[in-house]
């Protein structure tokens, strides 16, 4: 049985991975910052995915050890993981080419920040994407969730993890399983015994009775994008993303 130790372990590994390209970015700012914003602009369509790249790979290794020491410990015997693409050098210049022009504006910062929360997620694909890639090739077959690892999260990702352990492939999961925001900290987890699992702070069940209580009150047949905009009103200190209203 997958354990909150072992997904916290997870986690770590990937904030780590995060870290150190946070800081090798910082770093190239900072040695760009007296040139011309053509060449800044260039410049970070070079060295940006490479940054991606390499503490993408660095997040693939350590999930690809930890759902090999993971399943060891849950169902024994040996298994070799694979490790997963990083995320695509296209995608992330065509990021950084359509939030380049703050770079010849007022506030060339804000391209900064913009990569410094993107690189988090770009980093963080490369380690999801192990873990779903090794759940989808392991002959024992193990479901996976979306489990939330800080100490709340946002509608959207409450929504996913209240699917619970129910995928087995990528085309089960579908496709919003797989889409995150900046600074999400949601990690793709495996489970072996899927009735037995338990992992502490994760409550799909819950989550699953805001959602629906969420959708019944709307009446019809809502989209999803008024369901999540429900549960921010119903549930304002659940997750991130509340909504708040004035007493």
């Amino acid at each position: 049985m997958t354990t909150r130790a072992q997904v916290d372990t997870l986690s770590k590994a990937q904030r780590q991975a995060v870290t150190l390209a946070q800081r090798e970015m910082r770093q190239l700012w900072e040695s760009i910052g007296n040139l011309s914003p053509e060449w800044q602009r260039d410049l970070l369509l070079d060295e940006v995915p490479a940054l991606a790249r390499k503490y993408g790979d660095i997040a693939a290794t350590a999930a690809a050890e930890w759902y090999e020491q993971t399943r060891a410990q849950s169902v024994g015997g040996t298994y070799e993981a694979l490790t997963a693409d990083s995320f695509s050098d296209e995608a992330v210049q065509a990021s950084i080419r359509y939030k380049a022009g703050s770079l010849f504006g007022d506030d060339p910062s804000a391209l900064s920040g913009f990569l410094a929360a993107s690189l988090q997620r770009w980093v963080m694909y490369s380690g999801r994407q192990t873990i779903a890639r090794n759940a989808e090739h392991d002959p024992m077959h193990p479901r996976y969730a979306r489990v939330p690892t800080g100490a709340r999260t946002c509608a959207f990702c409450g929504m996913l993890a209240s699917r619970g352990f129910v995928y087995y492939t990528e085309s089960s999961a579908g496709g919003d399983f797989h889409k995150y925001h900046n600074e999400c900290d949601c990690q793709v987890v495996p489970e072996w015994d899927g009735k037995t699992s338990h992992i502490t702070g994760y409550d799909p069940d819950a989550l699953y009775s805001q959602y629906l209580q969420a959708r019944e009150g709307l009446g019809g047949n809502p989209d999803v994008t008024a369901i999540l905009a429900n549960i921010r009103r119903l549930f304002p200190n659940d997750y991130t993303d509340g909504v708040k209203t004035a007493s």
